[in-house]
């Protein structure tokens, strides 16, 4: 340090003390100050920060209505106008998925059946054979109820494959609700049961009540149908069971 800078160092060390001694140690000053509005600016939260806004591609739909599938319902002159040649399409027609067509599920059963049985989508560990999991045991045991035998009821699935997060407004609106009117009428069954609300939103009724019965116009016919609890709901829960069993009962009796 040189001897100007120490000089102004003693000079201000003595300044602070004289003042110190005469009992002075705070600062004033003639013009007012807000200082609360000075402790409130220090202390205030940040503002919150507002992230950009992004423009999103839109996204992409999982299942038969994806963008690069041509909506099935466009041109039928290649829909098969037989039972047996269904399952064939069914299962090799690339319109009505955008999965490998290794991992769709046939349906099974007969023509005029006394029942066919909707279901969303097959069961995680079908493969060649529709159902063939805990879902398709008890409705086995239902066809033994009903005083069929096992396999007699038409077994069907509203979606050739297992598809998680499956989108079902764009998939009626690609035309698998009319794949599935078309199912039905080749199959020409006694009656309809659809144990899944969105196989049954697809399907659109001709008519249909808040008791779960109404009927779809398949040809010269309108086939009664009944909509109740999938299946999966169904097996762990034995309240669901008797409720569906007694309106089972009701609409069979009527129809």
């Amino acid at each position: 340090m040189n001897g100007t800078a120490r000089d102004w160092r003693t000079m201000g060390e003595a300044y602070a003390a004289f003042w110190r001694d005469a009992g002075v140690d705070l600062a004033f000053a003639d013009e007012p100050r807000d200082w609360l509005a000075d402790h409130a600016a220090t202390t205030a939260e940040p503002a919150a920060f507002i992230p950009p806004v992004v423009d999103l591609p839109p996204a992409r739909p999982i299942g038969p209505a994806a963008a690069d599938v041509a909506p099935v319902a466009t041109d039928r002159s290649g829909w098969p106008s037989t039972l047996g040649a269904f399952a064939e399409w069914w299962m090799n027609e690339p319109t009505l998925d955008t999965g490998p067509a290794q991992l769709r599920v046939p349906p099974r059963g007969d023509a005029r059946s006394e029942v066919m049985v909707i279901v969303a989508q097959p069961e995680a560990s079908d493969s060649d054979r529709l159902l063939s999991g805990p879902e398709g045991a008890l409705l086995d045991a239902i066809e033994r109820a009903m005083g069929l035998s096992p396999g007699a009821a038409y077994r069907a699935s509203a979606l050739p494959r297992v598809t998680p997060a499956a989108d079902w407004d764009a998939m009626a609106a690609a035309g698998m609700g009319a794949v599935l009117r078309h199912h039905v009428a080749l199959v020409n069954p006694k009656r309809l049961l659809i144990l899944s609300q969105e196989a049954r939103k697809l399907l659109a009724p001709d008519e249909f009540s808040r008791d779960g019965v109404g009927f779809v116009a398949a040809g010269e016919r309108s086939i009664p149908l009944l909509s109740s609890y999938p299946l999966a709901q169904m097996a762990p829960r034995p309240g669901y069971k008797r409720i569906f069993w007694a309106r089972w009962l009701d609409f069979a009796r009527g129809n």
